[in-house]
């Protein structure tokens, strides 16, 4: 038997194979048992699937702000997925805007802004969590919602 290497593929060619999937996997889950039940339940698999994401990028990366900083700019923008514009960095913060998104393109192309900001952007929350629960997250604004930039600011929990 012969071990095949893997391919390596950028984070939003990640997500748009798995929005190929869950897509038609959340129309049947609303048909079938309702809007609630399928919002429940979708929100419930993407905040565990982020929370391993961040774990697994703070092994890799490390748990810092600047840790976060090259999650962003490397694995979420990596292969211009997206601009990152930092507006702000410390040990205590990291705050940057998002001002283009290929994520958000991707599901606004399949006319499904409202489900891709429940199975992408939603899980930043989550994933911070996973990531180091000594973080959180605001963030007022995203481009899948229509506003021109996403605001995302990250500090330490007070």
């Amino acid at each position: 038997m012969t071990d095949t290497p893997e391919v390596t593929i950028s984070h939003l060619q990640r997500r748009k194979i798995e929005g190929r999937v869950l897509i038609p996997f959340i129309h049947e889950l609303r048909e079938k048992y309702g809007e609630d039940a399928m919002r429940e339940v979708l929100e419930a698999t993407i905040r565990k699937l982020a929370a391993t994401d961040g774990a697994a990028w703070a092994e890799t990366y490390g748990r810092s702000t600047a840790s976060l900083r090259k999650v962003a700019q490397q694995v979420w923008a990596g292969g211009g997925a997206q601009e990152v514009e930092i507006v702000g960095e410390s040990d205590d913060h990291l705050d940057f805007n998002v001002t283009h998104c290929g994520y958000a393109e991707f599901y606004k192309e399949l006319g499904l802004a409202d489900i891709g900001y429940r199975i992408h952007c939603n899980r930043d929350f989550a994933m911070i969590a996973g990531f180091n629960s000594e973080l959180e997250l605001s963030r007022k604004q995203t481009i899948m919602q229509g506003a021109a930039c996403c605001d995302f600011r990250f500090c330490k929990k007070r």
